[in-house]
């Protein structure tokens, strides 16, 4: 999908060190970048920035309404039915989180994108 909608990644990575699940880790990135992708426009860019102990995904989608924005950890809550999916993804996000005490903010504005920030 990403050579399908010419998507552009942007790295920015600072190494460190941060004690988590290997398999905790690459669920909450798998599910954070692939809504960065599946939510992206045609000739989008996404952004993973690892610094100064935050992850940051930043994309160039659809965005999310600041309506919508308080209910998207919800377990099987779409902010669009746009894509497929059930709805579980950020709710795993989320939980994740909960489990490492890392702190999750979420910046959104539609038809610019999203913009997903763990403090870890």
């Amino acid at each position: 999908m990403i050579a399908r909608k010419r998507l552009k990644i942007n790295l920015n990575i600072e190494e460190f060190f941060y004690e988590i699940n290997k398999d905790d880790f690459i669920r909450l990135f798998n599910n954070l970048f692939s809504n960065a992708i599946k939510y992206n426009k045609t000739d989008g860019n996404i952004d993973i920035i690892l610094q100064n102990r935050e992850l940051i995904i930043k994309d160039s989608g659809i965005g999310i309404s600041k309506d919508k924005i308080k209910d998207i950890f919800n377990r099987y809550y779409r902010a669009t039915n746009q894509s497929g999916g059930f709805g579980l993804g950020l709710n795993i996000v989320n939980m994740i989180c909960k489990t490492y005490n890392i702190k999750i903010d979420v910046q959104s504005l539609e038809n610019i994108g999203s913009t997903f920030t763990l403090k870890l």
